[in-house]
């Protein structure tokens, strides 16, 4: 008898429980059920947009190599404004920097860069961002301030870059034995299929060194 008591009175004490709480049971399922379909969601509209992102920047990678100069304009800064969450963003910016800077349009190409600032995802990208920015105004012929910004980068992932980047400017001041050594500390950070070695090297040449002899940088 007492067995059967204790079964009823639990069965009873579940169903109360059920009644003062089973509305915030149910609740909670349902925001669980929610969370877990929001979160898919959220993963297919993330590689949706990620899709779309690299479909727009290779129709602006098209038009840049046509070359349609003001439909890449166009393009790029729409890829800046609606992926600016993508390094798809990054990439156009420095693109557009290099459009700009070509046709002697330095104020915007310094202002892509700007962009691609607020828009790098990590260090490395903001490296490469200081980077660009110093060659842009080596290009202009701004040597001092060039040197300046150079100076001021710690080159972590791009090695190569910064002491190419310093051999150009050792080149632009005439001097040309040290910029050989940057074009060969250059060289020493690539591997031996980097696009980039065939330019290098002939910088190096033009400052009178050679690949073949490596000279240790000090």
């Amino acid at each position: 008898m007492s067995d059967q008591y204790d079964e009823h009175e639990q069965s009873e004490r579940v169903k109360q429980w059920l009644l003062k709480n089973g509305s915030n049971l149910l609740t909670g399922i349902l925001l669980i059920i929610a969370a877990i379909s929001g979160w898919h969601w959220w993963q297919g509209r993330q590689a949706q947009q990620s899709q779309e992102a690299g479909n727009q920047y290779h129709t602006f990678v098209q038009a840049i190599n046509k070359p349609d100069n003001a439909k890449a304009l166009v393009l790029g800064e729409a890829i800046i404004a609606n992926y600016a969450d993508s390094d798809f963003a990054f990439l156009a910016a420095l693109r557009l920097s290099r459009i700009h800077a070509d046709l002697g349009k330095y104020d915007l190409a310094a202002g892509a860069l700007d962009k691609a600032a607020a828009v790098a995802l990590n260090d490395q990208n903001r490296e490469l961002v200081k980077i660009r920015k110093a060659q842009l105004l080596l290009s202009q012929g701004k040597t001092v301030e060039a040197a300046k910004a150079a100076d001021a980068i710690t080159a972590v992932a791009y090695p190569a870059s910064l002491a190419e980047l310093k051999g150009d400017l050792a080149m632009s001041s005439g001097k040309s034995e040290t910029a050989a050594e940057f074009y060969r500390e250059a060289l020493q950070q690539l591997s031996a299929d980097s696009g980039s070695r065939g330019l290098i090297e002939l910088k190096l040449t033009d400052a009178g060194g050679s690949a073949d002899k490596p000279k240790e940088i000090r």
